[in-house]
């Protein structure tokens, strides 16, 4: 099993902003004719002989050809069999955009796909790494279609190709381009975008009016947080990563401590099983969930549990729940608090809870368990001095509020699951523009350690030494009330097994993502259930 800080930045890249990735992309074509950095400072250039600067513009040409060919795969795929059968249209404008989409049009004229290209920037207006591109287009038979508002009405093309502006575009876009953008908008065909749609604002994070809508967009070298907020998923669609070929020792200096998370991500952090050990050694985790009339949160978040690994799971719950819980779960262990008309926590029920979670590996608490103000009173002083790995999800968070965990004395090893309506309730607005989240959370984990899953799409996982993970998930089929409490029981199970917790909150909310992803394949958005998610755990775990 690897922590997060042991994996790769291939196995997890951070996040960076579009002002990092040109201050990348610069120092490693500097890196490779010099050892200093190619930038005296991130904006000033230092000086570069002609024969370096050569070189360096090699250099470039050559991740260009990475991004061409990277391009070319993905259209490959999408084309599917008898590609050079169909054709392919690409727009590029005179920057390093344009110049991957000549990589593009040289590798699908190796290949025999029919391309055409179309350009809203003169020949001359190439330079360095994109004038090379364009060479050797020329030198392959490739002639541009020079255009600023003719586009045919009745396209033959299976697939357009957007490499007009790319990352780092900001503004209005200029009239040739916008027309361009609706143009290929009415045409109704597959749109892949190389780095960004033409039309988002990487500066202002929004998108323009017009915006390409793609129907994908791969990012070069390493992840933007755009393409990941619900702003930006509007347009940029699927998202893929192709990474470069950058140094690590480079990618350190852009790195702010932002990573992309994602379910290959699955297998390195999975805990490795006691082949040999009984069932406490599997981990033992206590679930303090349910009332009155919320015992369904208290079951999915038990059998959740159950089917992520840990070996013995007790479940405590107010007394006058245990029947209905028993006809649902034949696993756990009942603890009844109270008498048989007990149908809510409450401070007459804390020595009970302790002596209990003396046996524990890890707690869960929260799901379902009500607002009563008796229970809310009940969850603090339990959670007080608590110190074993603990979940505090829903009613739990409401409970506590932010003045809770600012307090001496509160939960160690403790991780919030909150979504934003309940974050907002308890810890104040979040920012107004979601690419603020990541400092904002850096903020407030670093401060009163404590590990924060917001979820959400996407969701984000921050931790107390300061590290983000964004994990994004679009699945509607996951909106629905039960699905926190699911995740809830897998986080726990994994913290019961001794994962720690960073891990445990990253790797629990991939296994919940995966699981969601896999049921709604089988069974689709709109029919899947919670339920369904936890049958689908196995699966998830690569079992």
């Amino acid at each position: 099993m690897k922590t997060l800080a042991g994996l790769t930045y291939k196995e997890c890249p951070p996040v960076v902003t579009a002002e990092a990735m040109r201050f990348l992309d610069n120092d490693t074509k500097r890196s490779r004719v010099c050892t200093q950095s190619f930038w005296g400072t991130q904006s000033e250039p230092a000086a570069l002989g002609s024969n370096e600067f050569a070189s360096a513009i090699d250099a470039g040409y050559a991740l260009m050809k990475l991004a061409g060919k990277a391009l070319f795969n993905r259209v490959c795929e999408i084309l599917g069999e008898n590609a050079s059968e169909k054709a392919v249209a690409i727009f590029i404008g005179g920057g390093n955009n344009g110049g991957d989409g000549l990589a593009l049009a040289n590798c699908l004229i190796e290949a025999g796909i029919p391309c055409t290209v179309y350009s809203l920037a003169k020949s001359e207006s190439f330079k360095d790494e994109a004038s090379l591109a364009y060479q050797d287009f020329t030198d392959n038979g490739g002639k541009l279609v020079y255009t600023a508002d003719q586009f045919p009405e009745n396209p033959h093309f299976s697939l357009v190709v957007d490499c007009m502006l790319g990352n780092g575009a900001s503004g209005e876009l200029r009239p040739a381009f916008a027309r361009a953008v609706i143009a290929i908008g009415d045409w109704g065909i597959p749109i892949l975008a190389a780095d960004a749609p033409t039309g988002f604002d990487s500066t202002e994070h929004r998108s323009g009016i017009p915006c390409t809508e793609a129907t994908e967009t791969i990012l070069f070298g390493l992840p933007r947080l755009d393409a990941f907020t619900q702003e930006g998923a509007k347009v940029f669609g699927r998202v893929s990563v192709e990474p470069l070929d950058y140094p690590d020792n480079l990618i350190d200096k852009v790195n702010g401590g932002i990573f992309l998370a994602s379910e290959k991500m699955i297998p390195s952090l999975l805990p490795e099983r006691n082949e040999y050990g009984d069932k406490r050694s599997q981990g033992a985790a206590l679930i303090v969930a349910g009332s009155g009339n919320m015992t369904g949160a208290a079951a999915l978040c038990t059998k959740a549990c159950l089917r992520s690994g840990a070996g013995l799971v007790t479940i405590a719950t107010p007394k006058a729940l245990l029947p209905a819980l028993q006809t649902k779960l034949d696993e756990p262990v009942f603890c009844g608090l109270g008498d048989r008309s007990t149908d809510k926590l409450s401070i007459m029920h804390l020595m009970q809870l302790q002596d209990a979670a003396q046996h524990q590996n890890a707690v869960a608490i929260g799901p379902g368990l009500g607002i009563d103000t008796e229970t809310q009173d009940a969850i603090r002083m339990f959670l007080t001095g608590l110190q074993i790995p603990v979940v505090v999800d829903a009613d739990a968070i409401n409970a506590c509020g932010s003045a809770f965990f600012c307090m001496e004395g509160g939960p160690s090893n403790a991780i919030i699951t909150p979504h934003k309506r309940e974050w907002e309730r308890n810890f104040g607005p979040l920012p107004a523009s979601e690419n603020f989240y990541p400092e904002y959370l850096q903020q407030f984990a670093t401060q009163f350690k404590i590990t924060i899953v917001l979820k959400g799409t996407p969701t984000y996982v921050a931790i107390p030494d300061g590290r983000i993970y964004v994990i994004p998930a679009h699945n509607s089929g996951l909106a629905k009330g039960g699905a926190g409490d699911v995740l809830t029981g897998i986080i726990t199970a994994l913290l019961a097994q001794g994962v720690d917790t960073a891990e445990a909150a990253v790797l629990g909310v991939l296994l919940h993502q995966k699981a969601g992803r896999l049921t709604r394949e089988k069974m689709g958005a709109f029919g899947m259930l919670p339920t369904d998610v936890i049958e689908m755990l196995p699966q998830a775990f690569g079992c």
